[in-house]
């Protein structure tokens, strides 16, 4: 757990991982899987430049995989199948209300953004530590 932390008081910026992995929007899927194997991630912010435009889930390349058994579609960019337009939050930002939004969209993964820029990603597995901490309080 982060020290200077109060496990009740945590916020995502704690919790997040601070280098989340990006594919260009034009990234071909097979790079990006190769890139998620290799990170060991289940998600990838999806960019156009500088801006985040999506966000690919390890639920967007099964959903396609069993849909399909072309293999020439692991040839096409990301964004034809990443999610749009991903919900991002503040790294100020509770980490309980994180952790409900994860839950009500049902999704596994949240960019963190500060103005503009991307600082972070938190994700189902973030949320869950940072509750575990706050439960089981301080160590021995």
């Amino acid at each position: 757990m982060p020290r200077d932390v109060e496990p009740r008081h945590g916020l995502v910026s704690d919790w997040m991982t601070r280098t989340p992995i990006t594919v260009p929007e034009d990234c071909p899927l097979r790079l990006a899987l190769g890139r998620m194997q290799h990170d060991e991630v289940r998600h990838l912010l999806v960019l156009d430049g500088e801006r985040l435009s999506g966000i690919l889930s390890n639920r967007d390349v099964r959903r396609l995989v069993l849909g399909h058994s072309d293999p020439s579609l692991l040839s096409r960019p990301v964004r034809t199948i990443m999610s749009d337009d991903p919900v991002t939050v503040a790294p100020d930002i509770a980490v309980t209300a994180a952790a409900r939004l994860l839950l009500e969209r049902r999704i596994g993964a949240l960019p963190v953004r500060a103005g503009d820029q991307i600082v972070g990603i938190f994700t189902t597995a973030d949320a869950l530590e940072a509750l575990l901490a706050a439960v089981e309080g301080p160590g021995p």
